[in-house]
């Protein structure tokens, strides 16, 4: 389903959207492409007359009133989060309270877009940094955190008076329209945020092509982000990227090992590893790395799988089945060249009932 100048839109183009711990269809949404791209932008333009100009303690009222209806619906989204995205129910409820702290802390931030006034270099000049909102942003957000990262980007957007054309990620579009929901109910003005779904490569490039977008904010792959980043450069944006992580664990011989190794259960093993914090590799002092690498296969052989709505389920599927593959492959390669699977390494039981879960694994 889009949402364009404050209005639900159906188009005849739908795509499923799966549970990856079932593989069941949840649920059948609209798509569209250019056209709907190009209907957004030029009814965010328009918005944009009217919002970048209205008192920032209203901008900052609306944000409020929508983080209220969030935290009212609170469990609803963290199901959705959940059903989508295949996260464990505890975590997806953390990304609800993250999503309605982006809200609300800027909602008071509107008030305080200060600008400067600087020393002059002339007795005759007054030196005066105006903070003015840029214009239409374009936002593309990830499937990892499917609700949270949009408010990331919706709310400083609006607070500083700009408006939003946003295309979420297509494995996880039911939190986003749960998000436009509440802004809809919110009452914010039709134009100033609008929901555009389909085709990536489609929509990126209405967003980068238009001169009518100022602004780019993406998180994602770092090709993609490349990509927006050279399609960008014609129209001269602004562009905000947050791109692939590549975090390595160093250990020390005076580390606490059952320190280091809750650390690494916290950081690797969230969101099934992914997150773009997720530890990627771990180096240990050869000293310690006997009895680091047998806790740390104890502790992970411990963790629970399955689906992230049971209780006391640690780890939940990954995304798709492509994500299995790609795992699968590192494994394969990790043992290739003299690793030695310490726990896991291949795809869970679970996933013959046609979910996409993979062991916990260390090498």
């Amino acid at each position: 389903m889009l949402y364009i100048n404050g209005e639900w839109r159906e188009t005849n183009q739908k795509e499923d959207v799966f549970n990856p711990a079932t593989g069941e269809v949840i649920k059948s949404v609209s798509v569209g492409g250019k056209e709907e791209t190009r209907e957004a932008i030029a009814c965010a333009k328009e918005a944009f007359e009217v919002w970048g100009k209205l008192p920032a303690k209203d901008r900052g009222a609306y944000l409020a009133r929508a983080a209220q209806i969030m935290r009212e619906r609170s469990e609803e989204l963290a199901k959705t989060i959940t059903l989508e995205n295949g996260k464990p129910l505890r975590d997806a409820r953390g990304e609800v309270a993250s999503a309605i702290d982006h809200l609300e802390w800027y909602a008071e931030e509107a008030k305080r877009v200060y600008g400067d006034t600087l020393p002059a270099s002339q007795v005759d000049r007054q030196l005066i940094v105006l903070r003015q909102p840029i214009g239409v942003v374009g936002a593309i957000t990830p499937w990892n955190f499917p609700l949270s990262m949009i408010t990331r980007k919706i709310a400083p957007a609006i607070a500083a008076g700009c408006t939003v054309v946003l295309k979420p990620a297509p494995a996880t579009p039911l939190s986003a329209i749960h998000v436009f929901e509440c802004f809809h109910e919110a009452e914010l003005p039709k134009g100033v945020i609008n929901l555009v779904m389909g085709p990536a490569e489609e929509i990126g490039r209405e967003l980068t092509s238009s001169p009518d977008v100022r602004k780019i904010s993406f998180t994602g792959s770092t090709a993609v982000g490349k990509k927006l980043l050279r399609d960008s450069a014609d129209t001269v944006k602004k562009v905000s990227l947050e791109l692939g992580g590549h975090a390595p664990f160093i250990i020390f011989d005076d580390a606490d090992i059952n320190e280091a190794v809750n650390g690494i259960l916290g950081s690797k093993f969230r969101n099934a590893g992914q997150t773009c914090i997720s530890t990627n590799r771990i180096y240990v002092h050869e000293a310690i790395a006997d009895e680091f690498s047998q806790k740390l296969a104890e502790k992970v052989s411990e963790l629970r799988v399955g689906n992230g709505l049971e209780d006391d389920v640690d780890v939940g599927p990954v995304i798709n089945e492509a994500a299995i593959e790609k795992i699968t492959s590192h494994v394969e390669d990790a043992v290739k060249n003299d690793g030695k699977v310490l726990v896991g390494g291949k795809p869970h039981e679970l996933s013959a009932k046609g979910g996409t879960f993979f062991e916990p694994t260390v090498i």
